[in-house]
């Protein structure tokens, strides 16, 4: 009795563990998107103080600086993109999970309601 009183425990709690799973997965990956950002940033604005340490005059450092804002945009930009697909397809996911959670609960206060 008690193994199946666990197993019903278990069916029962499935759909949270699997949201709660969704909810860490999604964490991770933009926790690893955040650390690539960190990472291009520092490696892109080291880049940029060697090229503008190296620069004569006036006029070749503001294109170097110009360079390394558009770049610094750019990567902005798609990790902004990325990061933003990545909380989507959770959403999404989360939501599907949701309905699911909803049409079985409804199927089984259905068939309980007509015992």
């Amino acid at each position: 009795m008690f193994e199946q009183m666990n197993e019903q425990f278990k069916t029962a709690m499935k759909p949270m563990t699997d949201l709660a799973t969704l909810n860490m997965n999604t964490v991770q990956e933009l926790a690893e998107k955040s650390n690539a950002l960190y990472s291009s940033l520092l490696s892109e604005s080291m880049s940029y103080f060697e090229k503008a340490s190296q620069q004569k005059d006036l006029m070749a450092l503001a294109e170097t600086q110009k360079a390394y804002a558009e770049s610094v945009q750019e990567t902005m930009s798609e990790a902004a993109k990325s990061s933003y697909a990545v909380l989507t397809e959770a959403q999404q996911k989360a939501g599907e999970m949701m309905k699911g959670m909803s049409e079985d609960m409804t199927t089984k206060f259905t068939a309980a309601t007509k015992s």
